[in-house]
């Protein structure tokens, strides 16, 4: 017990001491504060960075340091006075405002990209490399002036042009000029033209308006798949081209785009190009040339809609307005004449989801106009079968010819990482009677194995379509592909039914693919290309088979190569027996030299290669077959492009040689022809 006294005694002692130690101290302890007021971080010497650790939104660089920069000028005194000043501002707090006004403008500066405008499924590629995929800077960067000019690098295709920028540009496949089909946003692209017959000129196509195209290569046809571009930033953006040449060649092309913070954009282009009617001769000084096939053409293209999410709805509109002269052939031989016309193309269209991943649907409202300025003295030119429309020597018809279409399309399709599905209906009134074509698209794999299918029951153009894919690469440098379509009429005796098999393989050398193959399509018919002046026919093709062969790949470092090869066993109308492309480029961002990606070029040598084409004219006053025989061809084109930046100068030098020849009998393509020019784009 006596123990336990004297141990409490101490306690009390050392606790007594401790309340006199307190009260001795009083004076100087500052009165209660709030933990985080100012006079308590004023004391600590980096307050500002502590407390931004505390705050939500950290305090911008720039004001720390000033205020870094503040107390260090301040001196010793003045910092003293600041801590003791009962009426001190409160400088955390102001920089805790300054910090939350800057981060919300900061927040708004972030929100430049919108949810993106519905955008049309892409098929997936069954190809040995994706070449036949081409991206926007891709399809800008090739120096194609006409959908032609990337048609040239697809086996299999022949392109036709009747003259330079004014000239009618058409393709066929297998020599059927119907089995290249073109789609832009999922829409088919249909020729409503009477002159057209059937056949879509590919100069009404804008390729500057596109964001992505992909060209699917089935066994039977060729299907052009292209998406139309839209922005997703609500920068504006700007961008200009402007071009000149030979043969008085002359253009300009400007796009404009913007998305607001609401999800709106608003988008608008336009484009003038024209080769100069009655440029001087290159065979008499002191005579005109007025029936060379110059023109001119205008487009007009407009996008305006919304986008939240996963939704969207927009419109989207394209114009554009042709002039062509009288293109006059040589002695004996049938003129192209005189052209003047316009199509409109105007659709409605409101999606769901992204068709790059997940569930989507889209709904298409299309309406297509297109009107033909007829002439008021017509003359019949030969080379026209009795019982079919005439062709003039001017235009195709005396009086002014309007003609239209709407096209519905409802699509539902999901896409996952291994696989996707899409369903869809195009519906097409005409003269009163609704053609349905639904189809249905399905395609699995990986990156080893894919298969895919595509089936078309069109009761437009009477014609059951079913295509199917495959693609196998059992080792990285080894890929197998295969293809199948089958053809068949619905409720047209005049079709014929068939099947066309391709099959290729290749094998990887030091990243060069080298590839080879076969392929065999039964006989056919087709009906003759009225667009290039021929008469309107039905011809018929027998069984033919053909071999393939590519080599692409690069040769050293940025030095790549291109090469297409198609031989046939036979030669039949729209199609020679032996095609070749070939292209040499050098591509490259020099980034050893710029690594920011300030510099670039792109160089490339062309070179095609055609046998001999026949065409059918019609008949004589005999009742025999006009036939007409193309010379074979040889033709270089170079083209250079170098960009700074965001500014683009390219030049292009078309037949190189300057050799005079001809793509459709009669019909001699210009000499050589430069055209150059500069295209920037900026945001502002």
């Amino acid at each position: 017990m006596r123990d336990f006294f004297t141990a409490s005694a101490k306690v009390k002692l050392a606790f007594g001491l401790s309340i006199v130690l307190l009260l001795l101290d009083a004076g100087r302890l500052p009165a209660q504060v709030r933990p985080d007021s100012t006079r308590r971080d004023s004391t600590r010497r980096d307050s500002t960075r502590r407390d931004s650790v505390r705050v939500v939104v950290p305090i911008p660089d720039r004001l720390r340091d000033s205020l870094r920069a503040d107390s260090i000028r301040a001196a010793p005194a003045t910092a003293a006075r600041a801590r003791t000043a009962p009426n001190v501002p409160d400088s955390i707090a102001k920089a805790r405002d300054q910090a939350r006004r800057d981060s919300l403008f900061a927040v708004r500066a972030r929100d430049t990209v919108k949810a993106p405008i519905a955008r049309w499924e892409t098929p997936a590629s069954f190809e040995l490399t994706d070449r036949l995929t081409l991206s926007r800077e891709e399809i800008l960067s090739s120096g194609a002036e006409n959908l032609t000019d990337l048609l040239d690098r697809v086996p299999g295709v022949t392109t036709f042009r009747s003259g330079w920028l004014a000239g009618v540009h058409v393709a066929s496949y297998q020599g059927d000029f119907a089995r290249v089909r073109y789609f832009i946003d999922g829409i088919e692209l249909d020729p409503l033209q009477p002159r057209e017959s059937g056949v879509l000129d590919l100069t009404d196509i804008p390729l500057w308006t596109l964001d992505q195209m992909v060209i699917e290569r089935a066994a039977g046809e060729v299907r052009v798949w292209m998406r139309s571009w839209s922005t997703e930033r609500t920068t504006p953006y700007t961008r200009a081209d402007i071009f000149t040449g030979d043969l008085n060649t002359n253009g300009f092309r400007v796009l404009f785009a913007r998305r607001y913070r609401s999800g709106i954009i608003l988008q608008f282009g336009g484009q003038q190009a024209a080769t100069q009617t009655g440029r001087v001769s290159q065979f008499s000084a002191g005579s005109t040339r007025r029936s060379a096939g110059d023109g001119n053409q205008q487009v007009i293209n407009l996008r305006f809609g919304w986008s939240r999410g996963r939704l969207s709805a927009d419109a989207y509109a394209n114009a554009s307005s042709r002039d062509r002269d009288l293109q006059s052939a040589r002695t004996d031989f049938t003129s192209l004449p005189a052209f003047k016309g316009s199509r409109r193309e105007v659709y409605f269209r409101l999606g769901y989801g992204d068709t790059a991943r997940g569930f989507w649907t889209q709904g298409v409202f299309d309406l297509l106009r297109t009107r033909l300025e007829g002439s008021r003295t017509a003359s019949t030119l030969p080379g026209a079968l009795p019982g079919t429309l005439p062709i003039t020597g001017t235009d195709t018809a005396s009086a002014d010819t309007v003609a239209g279409r709407t096209q519905q399309l409802l699509a539902v399709g999901y896409r996952a990482r291994l696989w996707q599905l899409s369903v869809l209906d195009r519906v097409r009134p005409i003269d009163g009677t609704v053609f349905h074509a639904p189809t249905v698209r399905a395609s699995a794999g990986t990156s080893r194995f894919g298969a895919g299918a595509y089936v078309e029951h069109n009761t437009a153009d009477s014609t059951r379509r079913i295509d199917l894919f495959g693609r196998l690469l059992p080792l990285p440098w080894l890929a197998v592909t295969a293809a199948y379509s089958g053809r068949a009429p619905i409720n047209d005796t005049t079709g014929t039914a068939g099947k066309t098999i391709r099959a290729e393989g290749g094998v990887r050398v030091r990243g060069t693919w080298i590839g080879g193959g076969v392929i065999r399509a039964d006989p056919t018919s087709f009906a003759s290309p009225v667009i290039l002046g021929t008469g309107a026919l039905r011809l018929f093709a027998p069984t033919t088979s053909g071999i393939i062969g590519s080599l692409r790949g690069p040769l050293y470092k940025d030095v790549r190569l291109d090469v297409g090869v198609v031989r046939w066993n036979t030669t039949q109308f729209g199609r020679p027996a032996l095609q070749a492309h070939t292209e040499l480029a050098l591509i490259s961002n020099w980034l050893r030299k710029f690594p920011k990606g300030q510099f670039g070029i792109d160089a490339r040598l062309i070179y095609d290669l055609r046998e001999p084409t026949v065409f059918f004219f019609g008949a004589d006053s005999g009742g025999k077959a006009d036939v007409r025989v193309t010379e074979r061809t040889h033709v270089f084109t170079g083209q250079l492009q170098i960009r700074i930046q965001r500014a683009s100068i390219f030049y292009q030098y078309r037949n190189l040689t300057g050799t005079a020849y001809e793509q459709i009998p009669g019909l001699t393509m210009p000499p050589a022809l430069q055209m150059y020019g500069v295209r920037w784009e900026f945001f502002n």
